[in-house]
């Protein structure tokens, strides 16, 4: 993605869009494009990526205490899967964090990573055109290769993305300048991977090169008899903890 459409696509998710706000919670899905949430001009500039028509869905929670005044965060998570296999307990979480959770369908692995990119940051201005939201509380995480993907989009837009939790699978960032460094350090992100996952020599060696980096709000939760999966629901809450705090 070119530097001119990075910065069109910050400028749609930080305007305000709430002339028509919803205020739907709990379970739902919504089924959009880039035409939609972008308008044509941008929405133009992506066609090598997807049709501007193309349908695509994502899977939203929103928290049933939602209130405009106390105005949540967001979760963006990306799936190593097309289907969404949220695991149990999640939701709770959510709730209980004061995050909307939100996941587009048809992003796995096999999927072109320019694609899962555009549409995990494309959740945002959907999100916005719905809801208040807390910007300084918008994270991104995802498992095995969409961990590897959240990690892409967390560092590239670090501007937007404030913290990270990555699930057994982490990249490093590549030619980075030192303005987007200085981004990333400010912001908070979650290793995590078990002591049976393939991963784990990876995600603690990637976890390494972020603290040689210079990035200091950094946590590696290595979990006892954990294979290549989620955490589950007491661990991910404590990921989140560490990204609020």
């Amino acid at each position: 993605m070119s530097i001119r459409n990075l910065i069109l696509l910050c400028i749609i998710i930080f305007t305000p869009m709430l002339s028509n706000a919803q205020t739907q919670t709990g379970e739902y899905t919504v089924t959009s494009n880039t035409n939609e949430i972008l308008g044509e001009e941008i929405s133009s500039s992506y066609t090598s990526v997807i049709d501007a028509d193309e349908e695509i869905t994502w899977e939203i929670y929103v928290p049933k205490n939602y209130d405009p005044n106390d105005p949540p965060g967001v979760m963006v998570y990306i799936s190593p899967q097309n289907q969404i296999k949220t695991p149990s307990g999640w939701m709770t979480v959510m709730e209980e964090s004061n995050l909307i959770w939100i996941a587009a369908r048809k992003s796995g692995n096999k999927v072109q990573t320019s694609r899962r990119i555009l549409f995990a940051v494309m959740s945002l201005p959907l999100i916005q055109q719905k809801y208040q939201l807390n910007v300084n509380r918008i994270y991104i995480s995802g498992l095995s290769g969409g961990g590897r993907v959240a990690s892409i989009v967390a560092t590239e837009y670090a501007h937007m993305f404030k913290g990270a939790i990555y699930n057994c699978g982490v990249n490093f960032w590549n030619n980075k300048n030192l303005d987007q460094i200085e981004l990333i350090k400010k912001n908070r992100f979650v290793f995590v991977t078990g002591t049976a996952d393939f991963n784990l020599q990876d995600t603690k060696d990637i976890y390494a090169k972020y603290k040689k980096a210079g990035v200091e709000k950094i946590k590696l939760m290595v979990i006892s008899r954990m294979s290549h999966e989620n955490p589950k629901r007491n661990k991910f809450s404590q990921a989140i903890n560490f990204l609020d705090n």
